[in-house]
C-alpha cells in the first residue's frame, strides 16, 4: 500500500504546482529517480521504503511552497481576505455572536440601577461568596437600606418531556426574586408553589415549540413532576448563565459545620431610593455582627448588577478601543510625515489605509473569539468567574494576541510597495556596518512590479534617509 499511497500524494501535489514551475518540479520530483524509487519499494529493496517516504515528503513540501509562497500570502488582497474570513468563521461557529447580542438587549429590570448582587468575603484576592439562609433572613428583618432581598442558585438537572430528556440549567429562587427584579412572566402566571416552574423564552421556543398550550402541562424536572405556569419575556436574562427553567428554592442543605460554604446561596436585593452602595454594605455587615453571624475579616459587597453584567464588555472593549487609538495615532503620524516628504495624498491614503484595515480585522476577530469562546462573560452566583483561571487565561491570550498583531503589522508595513502594496523583494546589501567609520550600510528592497525601492540603513550616518520611498519613473 505504501507505493500506491505515495504515488497518490505526489500526483495530488503535482496539481498544486503553478504552470510556470511545473516543468522544473516534474524533473526533480516525478522524473526517472521517482520511478526508480517506486519500483525499488515495490520490489522490497532494503531501505527503499524510507527513501520513498523521504522523496514523497520533499515533493509535497516543494509543491506547497510553490503554490503557497510567502509572496502570495503577503498580497494585500490575501491579507485582508484572511482577516475578514476569520470574522466570518467566528460568526458561523458561534451561530451569530450570541454573547455579544446578549449585551445589546440591555437590562429589562425595573429601575435596574437599584438592583444589587450581594456577596461577602475577605477583602483580599477579590473573594466573593454567598450567604446562608439565616444570614439572608437577618437582612430581610433588620436592614433599612433594602426594599427587598431574595436568594437564588442554579444547577444542572434533567428535563423530561414527550420528546425525551435533556440536560438543562435550572435556577432555584426565593419567593421575592422576581419582585426584587421588577419583572414577571410575559405569558401565564408566576410561581405558585414548589411544584410549579417558569420557562425561559428560548427554552419554551426550542424545547416546547412555542406552544401556548404547554402552559399548564406537567413535565418531569430532576425526577419531580412539575407544572409549567408561565414563560419569561424574551429579553429577560439573569447575569450571564443561560437558565432554562425557574423553580422555587427548597430548604437549605444540611451540611457539616466544617464545610459551611457548601450551603451558600446567592443574594440579590433592591436598594431603597437615595441609599448609596457603600452605606448599604456597612449596614449589612453591621447587621451580621449584631446577631453574631459576621465572620472575622469578612466584608459585605453590594455590587450593581449592571456593573457585573457589563464589566467584561467595558474592560475588553476599552482595550480594543485603546489599541485602535494607537493604530490611528501611528497612522496619522506617518501620514503627516510622508506628506511632509512630498508623497501624494492618494498614495499616502491608500498605503496607510491598508495598514489600518489589515490590523483592525484580526484585532476584531480576536475580540470576538475571546468573547464568544473564552468564557469571559460567564459569571457565577455572586458575579465572579465561573471556572477558576478562566478570566486570567482569557486576558493573557487577549493581550498576547494584541501584541502579536500590532508587532506583525508594524514590521510588515515598511516592506511593502507604496503603490501596489505588494511585499518588496530582491534585497540588496550595501556596505558592512561597523567596518569603516562613518560609512553608510544598509539594505535596499525593490517592488516586484518596478514601482520603486526602499533603502533601510543599519548605521547612524545618513539615518534621515532610512525607510524613505524612492519611486521609479
Amino acid at each position: 500500500m505504501l507505493p500506491f499511497a505515495c504515488r497518490a500524494l505526489v500526483w495530488t501535489a503535482e496539481k498544486l504546482v503553478p504552470a510556470s514551475a511545473l516543468q522544473e518540479w516534474r524533473e526533480e520530483h516525478s522524473g526517472q529517480l521517482w520511478e526508480w524509487t517506486l519500483r525499488a519499494a515495490a520490489a522490497g529493496t532494503g531501505d527503499s521504503r524510507f527513501a520513498l517516504q523521504s522523496h514523497t515528503r520533499r515533493a509535497v513540501r516543494a509543491a506547497l511552497a510553490s503554490r503557497f509562497n510567502a509572496e502570495q500570502f503577503g498580497r494585500p488582497g490575501v491579507c485582508l481576505a484572511v482577516g475578514a474570513s476569520l470574522i466570518l468563521i467566528l460568526a458561523i461557529a458561534s451561530a451569530g455572536f450570541p454573547v455579544l447580542r446578549h449585551f445589546t438587549h440591555g437590562l429589562t429590570y425595573r429601575d435596574p440601577g437599584r438592583v444589587v448582587v450581594l456577596a461577602q468575603g475577605s477583602p483580599y484576592f477579590g473573594i466573593r461568596m454567598g450567604f446562608r439562609d439565616r444570614e439572608t433572613a437577618v437582612f430581610r428583618a433588620r436592614s433599612h437600606s433594602l426594599e427587598g432581598v431574595a436568594t437564588y442558585m442554579w444547577t444542572n438537572t434533567v428535563f423530561q418531556s414527550p420528546r425525551g430528556h435533556r440536560e438543562v440549567i435550572a435556577a432555584e429562587v426565593g419567593p421575592q426574586f422576581f419582585n426584587v427584579l421588577g419583572v414577571g412572566p410575559s405569558r401565564g402566571q408566576g410561581l405558585a408553589g414548589p411544584e410549579t416552574f417558569l420557562a425561559s423564552y428560548d427554552f419554551w421556543k426550542t424545547e416546547l415549540h412555542a406552544n401556548p398550550a404547554a402552559i399548564g402541562e406537567t413535565y418531569e424536572i430532576g425526577g419531580r413532576t412539575m407544572r409549567l405556569t408561565g414563560v419569561m419575556p424574551r429579553s429577560f436574562s439573569f447575569l450571564s448563565t443561560p437558565i432554562a427553567v425557574w423553580i422555587e428554592a427548597g430548604p437549605e442543605l444540611a451540611v457539616p459545620a466544617s464545610r459551611w460554604w457548601l450551603a451558600l446561596r446567592g443574594d440579590i436585593a433592591r436598594l431603597r431610593p437615595g441609599v448609596s452602595q457603600s452605606d448599604a454594605e456597612k449596614e449589612l455587615r453591621q447587621n451580621l455582627v449584631d446577631v453574631s453571624l459576621g465572620r472575622r475579616n469578612f466584608l459585605v459587597r453590594a455590587t450593581p448588577i449592571g456593573d457585573l453584567v457589563y464589566r467584561p464588555m467595558w474592560s475588553y472593549g476599552f482595550d480594543l478601543l485603546l489599541s485602535t487609538s494607537l493604530i490611528f495615532l501611528w497612522t496619522a503620524f506617518n501620514v503627516f510625515r510622508d506628506r511632509r516628504r512630498g508623497a501624494s495624498w492618494r498614495m499616502v491614503s491608500r498605503f496607510w489605509g491598508f495598514f489600518v484595515l489589515k490590523t483592525m480585522l484580526p484585532l476584531i476577530a480576536l475580540f470576538l473569539l475571546v468573547f464568544e469562546f473564552g468564557g469571559v462573560a460567564q459569571l457565577g452566583f455572586t458575579g465572579g468567574v465561573v471556572r477558576p483561571g478562566t478570566g486570567a487565561l482569557s486576558a493573557w491570550f487577549f493581550y498576547s494576541g494584541i501584541a502579536v498583531i500590532l508587532i506583525w503589522a508594524w514590521r510588515d508595513q515598511p516592506g511593502r510597495c507604496r503603490v501596489c502594496l505588494q511585499p518588496m523583494r530582491l534585497p540588496l546589501r550595501i556596505g558592512v556596518p561597523g567596518q569603516v567609520l562613518l560609512e553608510t550600510a544598509g539594505q535596499e528592497v525593490m517592488c516586484p512590479q518596478g514601482h520603486g525601492s526602499v533603502y533601510t540603513l543599519d548605521s547612524v550616518h545618513g539615518a534621515d534617509m532610512s525607510d524613505r520611498w524612492m519611486g521609479f519613473p
